[in-house]
């Protein structure tokens, strides 16, 4: 496979060398229409396949009849525009165009999951629910009392660039947007906090659980079995994974910490919410050979 990644900032640079080292693809490439940014002084530093000429210019670049996959890692923004181009100028559905913006664009996937339909555009929805999600899906599964679920969200502010801070509003909406359509929870709630301490922070999620009914010791060891699975299953492919069960004084109401340190590609170890988005788009090219969809 080949593929084309949009945007040379902090997420599109460490998906390009997670990419690369998954050995994957034949051809990897980098777009963005700055070429005095330090990502793109990063590419070049680095013999990157990476071009300046944005999505007007790619087809001047690429063999588009060898092309595989698009992963746009812009903006919540600039996906609105950079999807309206492909449609385009581009034959789309020959192409699987992967979503790592916070906007709405593409069915909502989690990994976690896997591929129970062949969606040409696919959005990776935020951090937030890449983490969140596979738990919250499999602990209604049990607890059919689940009513309420509410995601804080505390990143290093460090780890946060231009384009998250502009995409905050957009992160919250899709992120709850998500909870409700793939575990079937309405009623949600997604906070996120960007934290100023020195030395930076890893990336931590709490997930409060609210149920109708009293919980009970036999439905606590239910939880903990399945954060087991979790814990054990998504390393696949966000190795710096671990959730953790507290109990609280309501006796309807428990929370689980998410904390993810990220691999240290491009990105610093602390910057995990970033890993989790780049190293879940890494992986789906696996899921899609694996089903065939190619």
């Amino acid at each position: 496979m080949n593929c084309l990644i949009l945007g040379s900032g902090k997420i599109g640079i460490d998906l390009y060398i997670k990419c690369k080292r998954s050995k994957f693809f034949k051809n990897i490439y980098i777009f963005n229409r700055n070429k005095f940014s330090i990502g793109a002084k990063y590419c070049l530093a680095n013999k990157f396949r990476y071009f300046n000429t944005g999505i007007n210019g790619l087809i001047k670049n690429i063999d588009l009849n060898d092309l595989n996959l698009i992963y746009d890692a812009t903006s919540a923004e600039a996906s609105v525009s950079n999807y309206k181009l492909l449609k385009t100028h581009l034959n789309l559905p020959n192409f699987f165009y992967i979503n790592l913006t916070p906007s709405s664009i593409g069915e909502y996937v989690v990994p976690y999951h896997s591929l129970k339909a062949k969606y040409k555009s696919i959005n990776l929805i935020t951090c937030g629910g890449q983490s969140s999600i596979p738990l919250i899906i499999e602990l209604k599964k049990i607890l059919p009392s689940l009513i309420y679920v509410e995601l804080v969200s505390s990143i290093s502010s460090i780890s946060a660039g231009p384009a998250t801070r502009k995409n905050v509003n957009d992160y919250i909406e899709n992120t709850q947007s998500a909870i409700s359509k793939l575990s079937g929870i309405k009623k949600n709630k997604v906070i996120i906090n960007l934290n100023p301490s020195n030395p930076p922070v890893n990336m931590m999620n709490s997930i409060f659980f609210e149920c109708k009914k009293k919980l009970h010791k036999i439905d606590f060891i239910r939880i903990l079995k399945v954060l087991r699975t979790i814990n054990k299953n998504i390393k696949f492919y966000i190795p710096g994974f671990n959730a953790k069960l507290f109990k609280t004084e309501s006796k309807n109401v428990f929370r689980i910490t998410i904390r993810v340190v990220g691999q240290g590609d491009y990105l610093p170890s602390y910057a995990g919410n970033l890993d989790i988005i780049t190293s879940a788009a890494a992986y789906l090219p696996k899921l899609i050979n694996e089903k065939n969809y190619h």
